[in-house]
């Protein structure tokens, strides 16, 4: 199994801790906006005892660290997950049910972790991680094809992609067609937007064809829209964190803290998805062309990709994986994150089949 440190929120969190005061009173006797925190946000660890003191919590803020999510309506899970250049990568999920509202974040700084990273491992992962003794499989089923990647050394002490056949799975898959826009309000004024709009939605059919150079049949994900362009916000913010539910799939910028690369918002019912938002930082680090000359870039187009198999159903493979698209790092000056390792394809395989 792959290494993971799962931190599932307590329920246990004494009444003083809760609600910030000393008085001897009894809970029934307090007001309730002060039994619930007094309407501010909520730190992940107190949402279980919030959620059993009969609070509604539907619309409140949900944090972790930097990162936070906006409680859902009933029935829904929202969860935000993203991918680094190094450190952290922390981790955040929260379901209503209707009768509680559970919180989990991930972590990981002491499970091997490159920069004591974190990411979410949710339940009922399906994970895979031996590795075959033999030269990769080969088939001669047709796969998907585009422009050869850019080539970079392996990670050391890692399996190559077509060899290593981890993958993590989260709690939802699309069982429709997938409708997203995009946001060009914030992009970089490097990028070209002809560019950017060409490579979010070749990131799309990398990750939902399955793209791969290990001789791997397409994929069976439902089919996926690009509508065009849009003025409507991401519901993201830089925190990062995720907001209210809208069913308006949107992939744009913005600022995130200084490790990330990308980040997505999703939001499901039942395992089934209602809706994904995907933010691409718009700092310096990122290049739709990789230069010759490069030292510390990361390709957008793999950035994407990777971002894009959160919004399908994939989790970070964690460490030891780091040659395949769904390590929660990326690698500079490379653009290998545009085709999917084995382990990759498998995950996206188990949760769409293959034509």
């Amino acid at each position: 199994m792959t290494s993971r440190r799962v931190l599932a929120v307590a329920a246990f969190v004494t009444v003083g801790a809760l609600t910030g005061t000393t008085t001897a009173a009894p809970a029934s006797a307090r007001p309730v906006e002060d039994r619930c925190l007094r309407g501010g946000s909520i730190p992940a660890p107190a949402v279980a005892a919030a959620s059993q003191r009969g609070c509604s919590l539907v619309g409140r803020i949900v944090t972790d660290g930097h990162v936070s999510v906006v409680v859902p309506r009933t029935g829904i899970t929202v969860a935000g997950e993203g991918v680094g250049r190094r450190g952290d990568v922390r981790s955040l999920r929260v379901t209503n049910t209707g009768t509680a509202v559970v919180a989990v974040s991930g972590g990981g700084g002491s499970g091997g972790l490159e920069g004591g990273g974190w990411y979410l491992a949710p339940p009922g992962t399906t994970t895979s991680t031996t590795a075959p003794t033999t030269s990769p499989m080969t088939s001669t089923t047709t796969t998907t094809t585009t422009s050869p990647t850019v080539g970079t050394p392996a990670r050391a002490g890692d399996l190559p992609a077509c060899r290593d056949r981890a993958f993590e799975l989260e709690n939802h898959r699309w069982t429709r067609s997938l409708r997203y826009r995009v946001n060009l309000a914030k992009m970089p004024a490097r990028f070209h937007a002809k560019t950017v709009v060409r490579q979010v939605r070749s990131a799309n059919r990398n990750m939902r064809k399955g793209r791969n150079t290990c001789g791997k049949p397409i994929l069976d994900t439902p089919a996926a829209h690009y509508r065009g362009r849009t003025s409507k916000k991401l519901n993201v913010t830089r925190g990062p964190g995720c907001g209210r539910l809208n069913t308006t799939n949107v992939v744009g910028f913005g600022n995130l803290p200084t490790t990330l690369l990308g980040w997505t918002c999703y939001w499901y019912r039942g395992g089934r998805m209602v809706a994904a938002d995907i933010m691409i930082d718009n700092g310096r680090s990122l290049s739709t062309k990789v230069p010759d000359n490069c030292s510390n870039t990361w390709d957008f187009e793999g950035t994407v990709t990777h971002e894009w198999g959160h919004a399908y159903g994939l989790a970070h493979t964690g460490t030891r994986h780091g040659n395949l698209t769904m390590h929660h790092l990326l690698k500079p000056c490379s653009t290998y994150a545009r085709t999917l390792g084995l382990g990759d394809w498998r995950g996206m395989k188990r949760l769409y089949g293959v034509r």
